[in-house]
């Protein structure tokens, strides 16, 4: 009898734990019908497909696929501007800010506020460039049929379930989802790149870090290929060159499908590589002077799990957009930079739609900054802006991406990314490589990046010296 009664309550336990599942999958997959709005109504990844009503914001009509891409480039060459000729439509400053108010966000305005005087924001022809390969797409649209977070989108802490490679949701019901979109975005199969990462003192005087960068990005539905850390999303190696003092620092880090992230680092002095556990959350990333933490690479990096999002609809921003410009290797660094902001001369701004993302931190979590609002192209899920609040309540940053489309790949390529003290008036630019040969996108071998491979790999770029 009590055998009985046994399995009874455990398939009990089973079907309503089941059942649980079933009403996350209702709630977040949205079924073939309204899927299909994704080759109709809406981009493949859920973005309107139409422009808006003034016609400022043109339709998405495939973006810049490696059938578009400008002419005279050639392969592996710089990525050149594919629209060199437009000129600003007009250029914000002190003078417009009120009339331009409604599509700036609260910190391109406190960025005008801290720097009346020079700061100004170019605003060019909006190109809806974006786009992401066939197979993608394809993802995206079996995930709109089939995916869930596991915890219905309700704590924040969940994760996607039934998802392949693609947009997770991308006809988001809530802010986890979005999150996870944003996460789970294309960034191709790996990158490498050299690249200067430069903090701008209050009064103007750069202190430079030029460092290597290895990387290789995984799908939700790739195998793992370590039963210790499970699956791993993103594979990141750092080596820095200079200055003198960080010379030698090495860095892996696992981003990891669940919290934490595994993380391994070398520094000046020491003789082998050695597990951390500073990595990831509010970890300040090598060299960037305190200005940024790991968890604001890129705009947001990691898992949405410290966080509970709220997701607040679309508006119409200007924002980062296109940024050929900042990417030539005719300019030097010096003339990407001001004392106190990025050159307004080299940047450009479009009008585009972005879903607005705010994230709280979780009462079970210690987060750095308790509030930050993240700023996400509707056509490619990319963090453009964010705003980062302190435990006052009081917006103390600003960072923006800046990006340009790689045709060939095709991919989103994040060519500078700033972040600005509006307190301290401090800034940091990351992710120049204008002086250095052009960022590649081959898969890394995942035996490449291991921590004993570190060393290797920093020897043969010529981080680490030789005799180390």
């Amino acid at each position: 009898m009590t055998h009985r009664l046994g399995i009874a309550v455990a398939c009990r336990s089973l079907a309503a734990g089941f059942a649980v599942l079933l009403a996350a999958a209702a709630a977040a997959s949205v079924g073939p019908q309204n899927a299909a709005e994704l080759a109709g109504r809406l981009t493949p990844l859920g973005g309107e497909r139409a422009g808006n009503a003034e016609g400022s914001i043109p339709a998405w009509d495939g973006g810049l696929t490696p059938s578009r891409r400008p002419p005279q480039w050639q392969a592996g060459g710089r990525y050149i501007d594919p629209y060199p000729d437009e000129k600003p439509l007009f250029v914000i400053d002190k003078s417009k800010l009120d009339a331009n108010a409604a599509r700036l966000s609260p910190g391109e305005q406190a960025l005008f506020a801290r720097y009346p005087d020079s700061y100004r924001l170019p605003v060019y022809p909006s190109h809806r460039s974006y786009a992401a390969p066939d197979a993608f797409y394809a993802g995206t649209y079996r995930n709109a049929t089939q995916a869930f977070l596991d915890d219905g989108g309700e704590t924040g802490a969940g994760t996607p379930q039934h998802a392949v490679a693609g947009i997770p949701f991308p006809l988001p019901g809530n802010g986890a989802e979005a999150a996870w979109n944003q996460r789970l975005r294309w960034r191709g199969a790996g990158r490498e790149r050299i690249y200067l990462q430069i903090s701008v003192s209050p009064d103007g005087i750069p202190s430079p870090v030029r460092l290597a960068e290895r990387a290789r990005f995984e799908a939700i539905d790739a195998p793992p290929r370590n039963k210790k850390f499970g699956l791993v999303l993103a594979y990141t190696a750092s080596a820095v060159f200079e200055p003198a003092k960080l010379a030698g620092t090495l860095k892996l880090v696992y981003d990891t499908l669940l919290p934490p992230p595994r993380a391994w680092q070398l520094s000046p002095g020491q003789r082998f590589i050695a597990a951390t556990s500073e990595t990831g959350g509010d970890t300040p990333v090598l060299g960037a002077d305190d200005l940024l933490q790991e968890d604001q690479i890129e705009g947001y990096a990691g898992s949405p799990a410290r966080y509970e999002w709220k997701l607040g609809g679309k508006h119409e921003l200007y924002v980062p957009y296109n940024s050929y410009r900042l990417h030539q290797a005719s300019l030097r660094y010096a003339d990407l930079l001001g004392p106190h902001h990025l050159n307004p001369d080299v940047t450009r701004y479009e009008l585009h739609r972005v879903w607005v993302l705010e994230g709280r931190c979780r009462p079970t979590q210690s987060c750095g900054w308790p509030h930050r609002i993240l700023y996400l192209d509707e056509d490619s899920w990319q963090v453009v802006l964010a705003e980062l609040y302190g435990a006052d309540g009081r917006l103390q940053v600003l960072q923006e991406v800046h990006t340009l489309m790689a045709y060939d790949q095709p991919l989103l390529l994040p060519a500078l990314e700033a972040a600005y003290d509006l307190e301290d008036g401090r800034y940091l630019a990351r992710g120049m490589n204008n002086l250095a040969p052009e960022v590649t996108f081959d898969a890394v071998d995942p035996d490449d990046l291991e921590p004993g491979g570190m060393r290797r790999w920093a020897k043969h770029l010529g981080a680490v010296a030789p005799s180390d």
